[in-house]
């Protein structure tokens, strides 16, 4: 029988069953090569109706499946710690679960995840690179890619004819507008002492051609890293970007580049559709591309977000589960979800669907970003990760303490919490 925590049944909107058969079986099992029974999926607030559409493609596919689809409420932070709950506690259900995937490393190694590595390697080619990558920990497949995000250029492409592929063509086109037609600022991007900085500050590491593990350890000690903290402080220095961006979040640069006021921005794959609302001052003069690369960088380098979809370790219908995980990030439900929440998709067919294409054309120029984009330390506890290169970046952005001295003692914090996580 399916047991489910009181925490996480409390926090649970269920939406109603799903139902592809008149009955349910006792035990779920796949008899024949038929794969029947009930399973649960939990997934954050879908407003779109995208997700109850997906789940209507998988019942036409598996009518002898029962999907309960169940939201939980709140905010990223508290949909994690329901799901915690429920898994520290055993339980069976829920059997698929939406995973932001930054938290894949973590359930895995809590022994919660179900390991899927037959099932994922038989269709990795499906998948982009780099939302492939955050299905794994310690060599094994533990989800399957649901959608993608990734920290793109946005440019005022009525005022610029293409984004700018260097630093230096970044400075220099800041330069040469600032002051005229209403931009106040050249670059906008997020830098507020939470999860901003690590995706930001990797992707201006990243695009100097440093790193952050390597070889097992941390080591961003280095020249690179040093001459991207000064970028970032100079642009801040000279005026190309607003001081307020150490304390900005996402909404916070969204809102001034909507209003006319930046050339260019750093966002996530979500604000494209939110410029072209109606009360956005840029709609229909916006373009979209992979961020610029430092001198010391080969490659443009945007932080990897999304969400993956993995199976509960305990669930009692496993084959069930992961054939709703694997459908749900097939080319046919992610071009549900990509044209109906405007998601960017993991499945390289989707960014050569013509109806997709007409609906989101600007897939085409991010498609290249989101299959390079590089996942933020894949360790067993990454929000401690993200706290101590949070702390040590803005004693270096915002407090003025020294580039080596500061990035030094990062180093070490960080590799004495990896040891910790052993």
């Amino acid at each position: 029988m399916k047991r489910i925590s009181a925490v996480l049944l409390a926090a649970v909107l269920t939406l109603g069953l799903l139902t592809g058969c008149s009955g349910k079986n006792d035990g779920g099992k796949s008899t024949g090569g038929k794969i029947e029974g009930k399973v649960t999926i939990v997934t954050a607030n879908d407003t779109t109706g995208a997700v109850k559409h997906m789940l209507e493609a998988f019942q036409k596919e598996y009518p002898d499946v029962e999907v309960e689809h169940q939201m939980l409420p709140g905010a990223s932070d508290d949909v994690k710690k329901s799901l915690m709950t429920s898994f520290a506690a055993g339980d069976t259900d829920p059997d698929v679960i939406a995973c932001d995937i930054i938290w894949v490393s973590q359930f895995a190694a809590a022994d919660w995840l179900l390991d899927v590595t037959t099932e994922l390697e038989a269709v990795k080619d499906e998948y982009l690179g780099g939302p492939l990558k955050t299905c794994y920990y310690d060599g094994k497949a533990y989800a399957f890619p649901d959608y993608t995000d990734v920290g793109l250029m946005y440019y005022r492409n009525d005022l610029v004819d293409h984004a700018p592929a260097t630093w230096d063509e970044l400075q220099s086109m800041c330069r040469e507008h600032q002051g005229k037609d209403g931009i106040d600022y050249g670059f906008v991007f997020q830098m507020f002492q939470g999860e901003p900085t690590p995706c930001n500050m990797l992707e201006f590491i990243k695009q100097n051609g440093g790193h952050d593990l390597l070889n097992g350890r941390f080591s961003m000690a280095n020249e690179n890293t040093y001459e991207a903290l000064d970028f970032v402080k100079g642009l801040i220095s000279d005026g190309i970007s607003p001081e307020d961006v150490l304390g900005w979040r996402p909404d916070d640069s969204l809102s001034v580049f909507s209003e006319g006021k930046a050339l260019f921005m750093r966002n996530w794959t979500y604000a494209y559709a939110r410029t072209q609302l109606d009360e956005s001052k840029v709609q229909g003069k916006v373009g979209v591309a992979a961020l610029p690369v430092g001198p010391n960088g080969s490659e443009s380098s945007g932080t990897l977000g999304g969400w993956n979809l993995a199976v509960n370790k305990n669930t009692d219908n496993k084959d069930a589960a992961v054939a709703l995980a694997k459908f749900m990030t097939s080319y046919e439900a992610q071009k549900i979800a990509t044209t109906e929440r405007s998601t960017f998709p993991t499945n390289k067919k989707v960014y050569e669907d013509k109806e997709v294409l007409e609906a989101l054309p600007y897939l085409t120029s991010v498609r290249s970003a989101a299959d390079k984009a590089a996942p933020r330390p894949q360790v067993r506890d990454y929000p401690t990760v993200s706290t101590i290169i949070q702390e040590y970046m803005h004693k270096v952005l915002a407090g003025g303490e020294p580039n080596d001295q500061t990035m030094q003692a990062m180093d070490q914090a960080l590799n004495e919490a990896l040891e910790k996580m052993k």
